[in-house]
C-alpha cells in the first residue's frame, strides 16, 4: 500500500480553508475552552503558515524510536555513509541530526525546526529536496532528550517509525506517540529494524501481532517494512518508499492536513461534542418568561394603572357635575406623581419615578435569565455555558436602566382628551344652567308671594310648572349625566390602560430581545459554527 494514501475527500486541496476554520474555531472558543488545546490549535495555525512558506520543495522525514531501535544504524545506511554515532551506549542520538540531498542546504528550513546537526548527502537525483532526520529517542532518560523527538514528531512532514523486534510492543511508543497521532496515517511508516534477529518461522508472527496493535492504535492500513539496517536487508526498499515521498510536495501539505483533523478532534472532545448535536437555539417561552418578569421590574403594572387612574380623574374633572367637580382636583394625578407626564418636546428620554425592583422582582429577572439560558445551552460545554449566563447577567442591571427610559418616552396618551368629554361637558353645564335659571324663577315667584304682589301667569309644561321643570330636570339629568360619565370613564380608562401595557409590553419585549436573547442567540450562534466546523474538520 502507498505511504501516501488519498481519502475519499483529498485532504490537501482544502487544506488553506481548512487552516482558516481552524483558525476561526479557536478564535470563536477563546476563553470558553481549556486554554492548552486552543493553544495547540492556534499554534498549528501559525506553524502552518510559516512551513508553507518555507522551502515549500523539501520533504522533512524523521526517523523516531525508542532506545534500542537502531535508528542512528538505519539513518547511516540510508544515507550511505557513517554519519549518526551508533554504539552499545545509549542514548546515542543526543540532538537531531539532518541529511540533506540537493543543492539547496536547506538551512532555513533547518533553523526553523531547531536542527543544529547537518551533512550533505549525495544519492540519485530522484532524492532532492529530502531532508532524513534522526531524532533522540523517545523514551530516553533524558528528559531534554523526549522533548524534542516530541516536539519535532508533531513538526515534520512524514514519521517513520522504528521498531525493534524487543520492544516493537512497548506502551511507551504506543500510548504515548503512536495511538495520539493516528490521524497521521497518511504519512506514517512503520519499519520493523533487527529482523535479522528473528529465526525464519518468528518474523511473520511479530508482523502480524505489530499489525494489530498498530490497527488499535488507530493505524489499519499503515504499511510495515522488515529491515536490517546491519546485514542491508529491506533498506533498498525502505530508501524507495522515502524517494517517492520526497518526489512530491504532497507529504508536507498532508500533514498539515492531518494536523488540522487531530487538533479539531481535541477541541471536540474539550467543547464535548458528539456528532452533529440538537439544535441550539433560544426557547420561545423562556424568552417570554423572562420578557414577563422584565416588565413586573420594569413597573408597566404601577405605569397601567397610573394611567387608569390619570384618566379617570381627567375625565371626572370635565364630565362630572360642574359643583363638585373641583372635589377631583383634590387627588393627585397619579401620572404626574410617577413623573410620567413630563415627556419633553423634543422626543428625549427621561427617568421616571417609578419605584425600583424589589427583591422579589430582581429575583425573578434573574431566574428567568438563568432558566433561558438554561434551556439554551444544553449543547455547550459546562465553561462555555457558565460564560454564557455571566454574559447575560452581567446585562441585566442595564437592561432595567434601559427599560425605566422607555417607558419615560413611551407614548402614554396623558394629552389625548376624547371627544365625548366635551360634549358630556357642554350638556352638564347646560342643565345646570337650566336648574340655575328654574331656581332663580322659583326664587322670583316665591318673594313676590312673600310681599303679596300680584303673581305673573306661570307657563306650564303639562301638569309641572316650568321653573319647577327647570330646577328638577336640570338637577336629575346633570347627576344622571355625572353617572353617565363616570362609568364611560372607567370603561375608557381600562381601554387606554390596557393600550398602553401592551404598547409598554412590546417595548419591554424589543429592548430584552435586543440586550438579552441577541446577544444570546449570536453567542449560540458562534457555538452552532464552531461545532459544525470542528465536526467537519475532525471527520
Amino acid at each position: 500500500m502507498s505511504l501516501l494514501r488519498r481519502r475519499r475527500a483529498d485532504p490537501v486541496a482544502s487544506l488553506p480553508e481548512d487552516l482558516d476554520r481552524l483558525r476561526e474555531a479557536a478564535e470563536a472558543a477563546a476563553g470558553h475552552l481549556p486554554a492548552a488545546a486552543l493553544e495547540r490549535a492556534q499554534s498549528l495555525v501559525q506553524r502552518a503558515a510559516q512551513r508553507q512558506n518555507l522551502a515549500t520543495g523539501r520533504t522533512v522525514v524523521a526517523l523516531l524510536g525508542a532506545t534500542g531501535s537502531g535508528k542512528s544504524t538505519l539513518f547511516n545506511a540510508l544515507v550511505g555513509r557513517e554519519v549518526a554515532r551508533a554504539a552499545a551506549r545509549r542514548p546515542t542520538t543526543m540532538r537531531p541530526l539532518a541529511a540533506v540531498w540537493g543543492e539547496d542546504d536547506a538551512g532555513e528550513l533547518l533553523d526553523w525546526l531547531d536542527v543544529p546537526e547537518r551533512t550533505r548527502a549525495a544519492g540519485p537525483g530522484e532524492l532532492d529536496g529530502l531532508v532524513l532526520l534522526d531524532l533522540p529517542d523517545i523514551d530516553s532518560t533524558a528528559r531534554e532528550h523526549r522533548r524534542i523527538a516530541g516536539r519535532m514528531a508533531g513538526t515534520v512532514d512524514v514519521l517513520v517509525w522504528v521498531l525493534d523486534p524487543q520492544k516493537y510492543a512497548d506502551a511507551v511508543v504506543h500510548r504515548d506517540y503512536l495511538a495520539p497521532m493516528a490521524a497521521h496515517a497518511d504519512v506514517t511508516l512503520v519499519v520493523l529494524n533487527q529482523v535479522d534477529t528473528l529465526a525464519p518461522g518468528e518474523r511473520d508472527g511479530v508482523l502480524r501481532d505489530l499489525a494489530g496493535i498498530l490497527a488499535r492504535d488507530g493505524l489499519t492500513g499503515v504499511e510495515v517494512l522488515p529491515v536490517s539496517a546491519r546485514t542491508g536487508e529491506g533498506v533498498g526498499e525502505l530508501r524507495s518508499r522515502i524517494t517517492t515521498v520526497a518526489a512530491t510536495t504532497r507529504a508536507a501539505r498532508l500533514r498539515l492536513a492531518a494536523d488540522v483533523r487531530t487538533s479539531a478532534a481535541e477541541l471536540a472532545r474539550a467543547a464535548e461534542i458528539e456528532g452533529d448535536g440538537a439544535p441550539v437555539e433560544v426557547g420561545d417561552r423562556a424568552a417570554a418568561r423572562l420578557c414577563a418578569a422584565a416588565a413586573q421590574a420594569a413597573g408597566v403594572d404601577a405605569v397601567r394603572e397610573a394611567v387608569r387612574g390619570s384618566y379617570v380623574r381627567a375625565a371626572r374633572a370635565r364630565v362630572g357635575w360642574p359643583p363638585v367637580r373641583w372635589l377631583s382636583r383634590l387627588r393627585p394625578d397619579p401620572m404626574r406623581r410617577l413623573h410620567l407626564d413630563t415627556a419633553r418636546d423634543d422626543g428625549s428620554l427621561t427617568r421616571t419615578s417609578l419605584p425600583g425592583p424589589t427583591p422579589v422582582q430582581e429575583a425573578a429577572v434573574r431566574s428567568a435569565a438563568h432558566a433561558l439560558v438554561s434551556t439554551s445551552t444544553t449543547q455547550l460545554p459546562g465553561p462555555w455555558r457558565d460564560d454564557v449566563l455571566q454574559d447575560v447577567e452581567a446585562r441585566i442591571p442595564g437592561l432595567v436602566d434601559s427599560l425605566d427610559q422607555r417607558i419615560a418616552g413611551a407614548e402614554l396618551e396623558q394629552a389625548r382628551r376624547p371627544a365625548w368629554w366635551g360634549a358630556l361637558g357642554v350638556l352638564q353645564w347646560l342643565f345646570l344652567a337650566a336648574a340655575v335659571v328654574g331656581a332663580g324663577w322659583l326664587g322670583v315667584l316665591a318673594g313676590m308671594a312673600y310681599l303679596r304682589l300680584p303673581e305673573p301667569v306661570t307657563p306650564m309644561a303639562g301638569p309641572v310648572p316650568w321653573p319647577t321643570t327647570l330646577l328638577v330636570g336640570g338637577l336629575l339629568a346633570g347627576l344622571v349625566l355625572a353617572l353617565v360619565g363616570s362609568v364611560l370613564a372607567r370603561l375608557g380608562a381600562r381601554r387606554r390602560a390596557r393600550r398602553v401595557d401592551q404598547r409598554l409590553r412590546a417595548l419591554v419585549d424589543e429592548t430584552v430581545r435586543a440586550q438579552i436573547v441577541a446577544p444570546l442567540e449570536e453567542q449560540l450562534g458562534e457555538f452552532v459554527a464552531f461545532r459544525r466546523t470542528v465536526t467537519a474538520l475532525a471527520g
